[in-house]
């Protein structure tokens, strides 16, 4: 019996620069793609980072990338984009669905997902919620339009997290009740995870004082030598 409706990882869940941390998905780590009706039912297993990917027998492409948010969190963004122009749903009427299995460094909260349909790059703009599951919003954390939630704040422990459900539709027309149409022929989808025990980093005032004992070691093993 097919599910109906729409959900959403974070339903379900309920370059750095300077003193960053490292990536909360690591770069290289492996990561699997299963697709459902995504033009078509495949797996494709790959590295987080890798890119693009050429998946579903060359009928797709599988993009992915890191966006940091300060020392403690980072948006995780995949994008499966049909080759051709071809909807991004083989069939409309079927089942669709995206499952992927990846690698977490440390024990993170996951605390918002965005979801968004894109129309030949271009991010579609919902004009009302799917299945009232998620709000429908102007702009995303990622750019553009799309269907963000956040609020929440669901454990993760470090490992391997198998089998999470980003998003499934049944029938995959039942997206037009949020406005996007049946023709769409990219998805993206990101994650985003702050860490559970935050990166500190010392004040500019504690690094000074740290720094005062080494100079003075330094002058005195001077002073010892030309003694």
């Amino acid at each position: 019996m097919l599910k109906s409706g729409f959900v959403i990882a974070g339903v379900l869940m309920a370059t750095f620069a300077g003193n960053a941390h490292a990536s909360i998905i690591p770069i290289g780590s492996a990561f699997t793609l299963n697709a459902t009706n995504a033009p078509d039912t495949y797996t494709a297993s790959t590295t987080f980072g890798a890119g693009p990917v050429s998946v579903d027998g060359g009928a797709a492409q599988l993009s992915m990338s890191q966006i940091p948010t300060g020392p403690n969190g980072e948006w995780d963004v995949w994008t499966l984009t049909t080759t051709g122009g071809g909807p991004i749903a083989g069939n409309i009427d079927a089942y669709w669905d995206i499952t992927m299995t990846y690698q977490l460094s440390a024990a993170v909260n996951f605390d918002a997902v965005v979801d968004q349909w894109l129309g030949d790059g271009t991010p579609i703009t919902p004009t009302g919620n799917i299945g009232g599951i998620c709000c429908a919003t102007s702009s995303t954390p990622i750019g553009g339009g799309g269907f963000y939630n956040s609020g929440f704040s669901a454990p993760l422990s470090a490992g391997t997290e198998s089998g999470w459900d980003q998003v499934f539709v049944s029938p995959y027309d039942f997206v037009t009740s949020g406005g996007i149409p049946t023709t769409a022929n990219g998805f993206t989808w990101a994650l985003h995870f702050t860490l559970q025990t935050p990166v500190t980093t010392p004040e500019p005032g504690s690094l000074a004082l740290l720094t005062i004992p080494l100079i003075g070691v330094a002058t005195l093993r001077r002073k010892r030598r030309v003694n």
